[in-house]
């Protein structure tokens, strides 16, 4: 049997994603130092020359909320104790095809927000509900803007989740708002926006976010003539610059300690959509089962076409992060198969064991920076771009 073309086009869309012009995007997520896997529980712009564009639309767009396609929901939420250590991998091509993490000339804040839904498939992202738990312009004592130091973290940052979360399920928003196209003829300052989705097993609290420290995205920012949104990098001093939006909110309690944590990321009674256990092989939102058992030549085939069968599903939802999970499952499981069932080897199926273990990307840099609390506001100094300005007076 020959598998579909639809699989190899699929998989040329995923590799040309990365030709297109980088800017930046959220790619992959990280709890407690665990890789979740590229694109898992992420929302993702499904066309890839877009995924590392700028939002388009304006302050009051739905985009504002979760990015491109941000208001579909993807099958599984990654679970993460309150308290736990999140981890964003950033990259300016979301197939890691080259490296980068944000094109080094878009210099300016970012800020990471959360929104607890009743329903993760069919609550809005956009609207009431967000609170902001972290933030940073300009750190003086590092003279470099909070994009800067991403770039200098390999597009890793890390932040802790607050540890007085209620159980339940949160979307988990980063914002990035870079300034380098902000003159003193224009402005124009680039939002990129995306969601990640988090089953939260809460801390010692169990009352909800209070209603008056939460805003609505969008709407949390709503006129374009912002100082934080007008803020000329070039000639203004960086020490001045405070961050747009809502203040940060950081609700305290026990998060719980390290064991507690593993026994979460173990458990499968949380709020629904986590991976299920008997996942073969994963691709961001996808995941592979296992073949019926077969022992003729009619069985052989049947399994052959349900495994072709799964893997046009995994290559149809490959986001721009890209298919490594496809092509272990293509190369590892279909294809054996099919050959087998061609050569007379009709016992199966093949032992699943290891499949997709080497499917993650390794970690930027090696290693994992530390987490931060809520908080980081705008500091005191100059930045490089204000020391450039003095330079051509």
């Amino acid at each position: 049997m020959m598998h579909s073309p639809l699989l190899f086009a699929l998989g040329l869309v995923t590799s040309f994603a990365s030709l297109s012009e980088a800017h930046t995007t959220f790619t992959t997520l990280f709890v407690d130092d665990v890789n979740q896997g590229d694109g898992t529980c992420i929302r993702m712009a499904k066309e890839g020359n877009l995924a590392t564009h700028p939002i388009a639309g304006g302050l009051d767009a739905e985009d504002m909320a979760c990015g491109r396609d941000g208001q579909n929901a993807v099958a599984f939420s990654c679970p993460a104790p309150a308290g736990a250590k999140l981890t964003l991998e950033f990259r300016e091509w979301a197939d890691a095809a080259q490296p980068g993490s944000i094109d080094p000339s878009h210099v300016g804040p970012m800020a990471i927000y959360l929104k607890h839904v009743s329903d993760m498939q069919s609550d809005p992202a956009a609207g009431e509900g967000w609170f902001k738990i972290w933030a940073e312009g300009f750190d003086t004592a590092a003279g470099k803007w909070a994009t800067e130091k991403l770039i200098d973290n390999n597009g890793l940052l890390s932040i802790n989740l607050p540890p007085g979360l209620p159980t339940g399920s949160y979307l988990a928003r980063h914002e990035i708002i870079t300034l380098q196209n902000v003159t003193n003829d224009k402005t124009d300052a680039q939002f990129y926006v995306g969601c990640a989705q988090l089953a939260v097993e809460g801390g010692t609290s169990d009352s909800p976010i209070p209603s008056d420290k939460t805003v609505s995205i969008p709407g949390h920012i709503s006129d374009p003539a912002d100082p934080g949104l007008t803020f000329n990098v070039y000639t203004e001093d960086a020490s001045t610059y405070k961050v747009v939006g809502p203040e940060v909110f950081f609700p305290g309690g026990g998060g719980g300690d390290a064991n507690a944590r593993r026994q979460v990321q173990q458990r499968q009674n949380t709020p629904s959509g986590l991976v299920p256990p008997d996942c073969l092989v994963k691709n961001a939102n996808w995941c592979a089962s296992a073949l019926p058992k077969y022992s003729d030549e009619t069985g052989c085939w049947a399994a052959a076409d349900a495994c072709w069968e799964q893997l046009d599903e995994c290559y149809e939802s490959a986001p721009p992060s890209g298919s490594k999970g496809c092509k272990v499952w293509e190369e590892q499981m279909c294809t054996v198969v099919s050959d087998g069932c061609e050569s007379g080897d009709v016992q199966g199926p093949p032992a699943a064991e290891g499949l997709g273990e080497d499917v993650n990307e390794p970690i930027p840099g090696g290693r994992l920076p530390d987490a931060v609390n809520g908080g980081g506001q705008a500091a005191k100094g100059r930045n490089r771009a204000q020391r450039a300005a003095e330079w051509y007076k």
